[in-house]
């Protein structure tokens, strides 16, 4: 259905009224409407937003892309659920972040990077190690990262990836503020604990909310 919305004619801009006067809620009525060039630039617009924050919240390409095919597919069924006080953005990346929830028993059986699974410590070059090591404690960081519970590692994906403020956050994932902020504290907490165990530190000072 994805795939036969996305096809249904060329890519077209949108009129220049809708381009200069609530774009959004223009855009809306399309969408509502089933106007397939709507559609299209939807997907267009935010597939390679919703793309990076599901590589962020899974691990894997393949995954990722099945959680962007989800998400437009149910942004096409459901478009009429947009209540229109957030961004399309917005309610993109809380279609998301659910899609990403419902992996959780996936994540539980994801295992650490294993050492097999790091670069090959052979003879490098100064410049070369020095990327090695940077890589195996990039991969370390994101194992950690993976381990934190699916709630909080949201939160601190979008905090400090996507470079949502943590009221923006509350509406993606439509929980109080004050929850957001609890969560936030204690993925970082989660992070740096489970960072230095692996053997890699990190700075405490995460940054303003």
């Amino acid at each position: 259905m994805l795939n036969a919305v996305m096809t249904q004619g060329p890519a077209a801009p949108l009129s220049r009224k809708i381009a200069h006067e609530h774009p959004e809620a223009d855009l809306v009525a399309r969408l509502v409407a089933r106007d397939p060039l709507a559609f299209h630039h939807l997907f267009r617009t935010h597939a390679a937003d919703v793309h990076r924050l599901a590589m962020r919240l899974v691990q894997g390409n393949a995954e990722a892309d099945e959680i962007v095919q989800e998400v437009f597919l149910a942004a096409f069924r459901y478009i009429e659920r947009f209540r229109g006080h957030a961004r399309l953005k917005t309610w993109l990346y809380r279609i998301t972040v659910n899609r990403a929830f419902k992996r959780q028993r996936w994540w539980r059986r994801r295992r650490e990077v294993g050492a097999d699974a790091l670069p090959e410590q052979t003879e490098h070059s100064p410049d070369q190690a020095q990327r090695v090591e940077s890589a195996q404690q990039l991969a370390l960081v994101r194992s950690c990262l993976d381990r934190i519970e699916a709630k909080k590692r949201a939160v601190l994906v979008l905090h400090e990836l996507e470079g949502f403020d943590t009221r923006e956050i509350a509406e993606i994932l439509g929980c109080p503020r004050s929850t957001v902020l609890t969560r936030l504290a204690r993925a970082r907490a989660d992070l740096i604990r489970l960072a230095r165990e692996a053997g890699v530190d990190v700075p405490e000072d995460g940054g303003q909310p």
